[in-house]
């Protein structure tokens, strides 16, 4: 079956110019160029009716099961205040037919930041809520959150107990628990919350997809994949349970013998999964004010942040990465870990005086300078920004940082420097709004209408290019995603307008139309 598709702005993502037609064939584009010639071929025509189509959009960096979990529990993103915390946690027990012992409730999505007086909420607030159950409410960072005196409990967290290393366990004066959790003191004790059966999950895992086809993106990235994630994708990859294409990338601290003991998904999709390499952790967040700088926070005295790994320890991992041959995803949000990365892949390479380039990805970026983006191309780096930090958190990170928020993610800079950018959302951590986060490329302009440094503002085009072709590259997958090319996948995405011709101020109210993954439409409005 040869599908045609015609009657609408096709914008490839190459010097080409936009042709009148496109033709597909068993999931791959076969043809391109003039409409009464190409349609005598087909069997199927689809009228575009003046819409424009693009190339699928592809996920520079986001936790795919994750956001999947997110869909079984509280969601608070909407919260404006510790009480509205509260309130959406109680209506949640609620409406849950059945609580199990030792159940935990768990909510995702509250920011402090968007409260009056700024302040978590505590281990009290939560025990308001119950105290017959456990409670742990996420950040909507994911970095920190807070847990109830039975969370706490059932954790082994105590009064008597020490900081991690990389993380804090929060204190009132007197030195008792306040339920507050950051970093690794968050992420390693909430491993003990269960995971819905599979069966749900597989709902939730469709729903999951469903969400990013909303937003044109067809490739989707699982950016922390330890033992239990790892399992579950194994599984639903095994049971034919995932349509997307799901690039996974293995927790390189914790467990990576999962790439050891599942060499046949390295680089090479097996029904929809691959593992793609390693992820490393070097920070935390910046509106959350874990994010390592080298110069302190605005009004905070000397306090910096702090990192997670020493300089050695990271070194090890970059080590690790380049013998495997294996890409390297690194979270830096502020420029002190972006260094570190920077500094430790260059030590690194000359040490063990390799030529090859395996893409390693500087991820996130928000307080990475100007400056240290002249020192990515040498190294074959990539930087993928979460861009739409000038939006939604733009004028916390004033608050934060003074003048050095001006130059948040310096995408303008890293493209004059010849680095490859890519965009992503980190969702769950905001939704996969692939049109928003080009508004707010272009645009950088923050919530209070404050204009970011407008050197940094880049093309529309290029913008593009970071959802599509340049993504594709970053996966390795240049050669089949990204364009519009003979040869390559006939997956999609259909716009409401072009938004090379719109006024730049409008894109974030352009619609995906239809997305379509290798010739089948996965999303229709």
């Amino acid at each position: 079956m040869k599908t045609l598709y015609f009657n609408g702005d096709i914008i490839t993502m190459t010097s080409q110019p936009m042709p009148q037609a496109v033709l597909c064939e068993n999931g791959k584009i076969i043809a391109i160029g003039s409409y009464e010639i190409l349609k005598e071929k087909a069997d199927t025509i689809v009228d575009l009716e003046g819409k424009t189509m693009l190339p699928a959009f592809i996920d520079g960096h986001s936790h795919f099961t994750t956001v999947a979990n997110t869909l079984a529990i509280a969601d608070l993103s909407q919260a404006k205040s510790v009480e509205e915390v509260t309130h959406i946690l109680k209506s949640f027990i609620e409406n849950k037919n059945t609580v199990q012992k030792d159940e935990f409730i768990v909510g995702f999505g509250y920011d402090n930041n968007f409260f009056t007086g700024k302040a978590h909420p505590t281990k009290e607030d939560l025990d308001s809520v119950t105290t017959n159950y456990p409670v742990v409410i996420s950040h909507a960072s994911g970095h920190m959150g807070v847990a109830n005196t039975k969370a706490l409990e059932i954790m082994g967290i105590n009064e008597n107990i020490q900081d991690p290393e990389g993380g804090k366990i929060g204190r009132n004066s007197d030195g008792s628990l306040n339920g507050y959790l950051e970093e690794t003191a968050f992420t390693s004790n909430t491993a003990v919350i269960k995971q819905p059966d599979y069966a749900d999950m597989c709902e939730f895992i469709k729903q999951a997809q469903q969400m990013y086809f909303k937003y044109g993106i067809t490739t989707i990235q699982d950016g922390f994949t330890g033992l239990k994630e790892w399992g579950l994708l194994k599984k639903l990859s095994n049971d034919g349970k995932l349509t997307a294409d799901i690039v996974a990338y293995v927790d390189i601290n914790s467990c990576p013998q999962i790439l050891e003991n599942n060499k046949q998904y390295n680089k090479t999709y097996k029904n929809n999964l691959k593992i793609g390499g390693y992820k490393l952790f070097l920070d935390g967040s910046p509106q959350g004010k874990t994010a390592w700088m080298t110069q302190p926070y605005e009004n905070s005295g000397n306090y910096c942040g702090y990192p997670i790994y020493n300089d050695k320890q990271v070194q090890d991992f970059v080590k690790k990465a380049i013998v495997e041959q294996q890409q390297l995803l690194c979270h830096c949000n502020g420029d002190a870990a972006a260094q570190q990365f920077i500094d430790a892949y260059e030590t690194v390479d000359k040490r063990l005086e390799t030529a090859e380039n395996f893409r390693p990805v500087l991820i996130h970026g928000q307080l990475a300078t100007p400056d240290q983006m002249s020192q990515l191309k040498p190294l074959g780096m990539i930087v993928s920004f979460f861009v739409a930090h000038t939006w939604q958190w733009g004028d916390i990170h004033i608050e934060n940082f003074g003048e050095r928020a001006m130059n948040i993610c310096p995408v303008n800079t890293a493209i004059d420097n010849d680095v490859i950018t890519t965009f992503h959302q980190d969702s769950p951590v905001l939704p996969p709004d692939m049109m928003h986060t080009v508004w707010c490329a272009v645009n950088r302009i923050t919530q209070k209408g404050v204009m970011l440094e407008q050197k940094e503002a880049i093309s529309v085009y290029d913008a593009l290019k970071s959802i599509t072709i340049n993504a594709a590259y970053q996966y390795g997958e240049e050669n089949t995603k990204g364009t519009i090319e003979i040869g390559k996948d006939a997956s999609f995405v259909i716009l409401s307008d072009n938004p090379l011709l719109c006024d730049k101020n409008e894109i974030n109210k352009i619609k995906v139309i239809q997305t379509i993954l290798r010739n089948e439409i996965v999303f229709k409005l």
